[in-house]
């Protein structure tokens, strides 16, 4: 599984949000395409993540949820993302993912485009899918 393409396994072109968007746009959004995790895009470029947890912080904060209201994108989501290249492997993922706190790799080019995202889910699958061609084979 080490060398497998990243892309095997990725979203392409996932929903994205940009920083100015409203937070309950982006909730809107997290809820539609039934995801957890939305990569944040600006002028193309990758800008930041905003998963499902950031909305329960929001929600910790502040109970009476006023601030939701007037939240943009910007203000919640988490900007020290880590990334995949697109020339990265399964194995890529699987390190990364196992320093554990985030479920989701935004893949990107060299310019920071995104192009795709992987998810622990993705992977999780992948592993059960070869486990079980190992025991039919």
């Amino acid at each position: 599984m080490h060398d497998i393409p990243i892309d095997h396994v990725m979203t392409p072109d996932p929903a994205t949000v940009s920083p100015q968007s409203s937070a309950a746009e982006a909730r809107r959004l997290l809820d539609s395409n039934v995801i957890n995790h939305l990569p944040v895009v600006e002028d193309g470029r990758l800008v930041g993540i905003l998963s499902s947890s950031d909305f329960l912080k929001l929600h910790l904060f502040d109970g009476k949820l006023p601030i939701f209201a007037d939240a943009t994108v910007s203000q919640i989501m988490e900007t020290k993302v880590i990334v995949l290249q697109k020339t990265s492997t399964l194995r890529d993922a699987a390190a990364k993912l196992s320093i554990g706190g985030f479920h989701a790799l935004p893949v990107v080019d060299r310019k920071k485009r995104l192009i795709g995202m992987v998810t622990s889910s993705d992977l999780i699958g992948e592993l059960v899918a070869r486990l079980d061609d190992r025991r039919a084979g």
